[in-house]
């Protein structure tokens, strides 16, 4: 996966990319769906903030395909991740950590010691994104895109990530929040798929109790398997195979 800074000529492939990953993740209506692509990605909006000197546009290249894009703003000394998207085909691949990571110490680079980042909160897929990077949940805000009245989730760099010190021994952990809680994902447990691998999760904080699994193409969770032993994920349809598993993990 090649990071490179965002042209003019990528708005088109970075709106697409929006789409389908807020098609796949988001749960607003069609449209404020469209409201939102229409203002916030538009061409004219895009090339505009690809040459601003307060704005970080990146996007990640997959053998020269735009497979996800982040956009983060800098305002009186404080930067601001607005926009981290990567389309549905390349999830599962590290993109997203590639992009935040990039945009993040692009951020550091140019002397911003206060980092942000915003998520819309009916992104209901991708809460637990910025923890496991070491983020806080800072505050709860409103903006207003397209005339909606949108509730944004505001997250800060913990101090200690800002020091450079380690909280703990180990990464951050990854959540995800179901009916029945807060589900923990562990990447480390990797199964592979056709559209991208599945992740195993567990009900607990210490990885004992087993819940089911998160499936890095819709960024979903797949709770059984069905009557043949597969894995199938029910948003997206991405599918294990029984022999590419272990059936250990039942």
């Amino acid at each position: 996966m090649e990071i490179t800074d965002a042209t003019g000529e990528d708005a088109k492939a970075i709106k697409d990319v929006a789409e389908r990953s807020m098609e796949a993740s988001y749960a607003v209506s069609p449209d404020t769906l469209e409201a939102i692509l229409n203002e916030q990605f538009n061409s004219e909006r895009l090339a505009a903030q690809a040459e601003s000197d307060d704005t970080v546009l990146l996007v990640a290249r997959e053998d020269g395909e735009v497979a996800g894009f982040v956009e983060a703003e800098i305002d009186d000394g404080t930067g601001t991740l607005t926009w981290l998207h990567v389309a549905t085909e390349f999830r599962g691949m590290g993109a997203g950590s590639e992009l935040f990571e990039a945009a993040r110490d692009r951020l550091h680079e140019a002397g911003i010691e206060s980092v942000r980042a915003r998520e819309l909160a009916d992104n209901a897929e991708g809460q637990g994104f910025f923890e496991y990077f070491g983020f806080e949940k800072a505050e709860q805000d409103r903006i207003e895109i397209a005339g909606e009245d949108l509730v944004v989730e505001i997250y800060a760099e913990s101090e200690s990530e800002t020091e450079g010190e380690d909280e703990t021994d180990s990464p951050p952990q990854e959540t995800v929040e179901t009916d029945d809680g807060t589900v923990y994902i562990d990447r480390s447990e990797e199964l592979a798929g056709e559209d991208g691998p599945f992740f195993v999760t567990y009900a607990d904080e210490d990885y004992d109790e087993q819940y089911g699994f998160y499936c890095g193409n819709c960024e979903s969770m797949v709770e059984a398997v069905d009557s043949m032993d597969r894995i199938e994920c029910g948003t997206c349809g991405n599918l294990n195979k029984p022999d590419e598993w272990d059936g250990g993990y039942l």
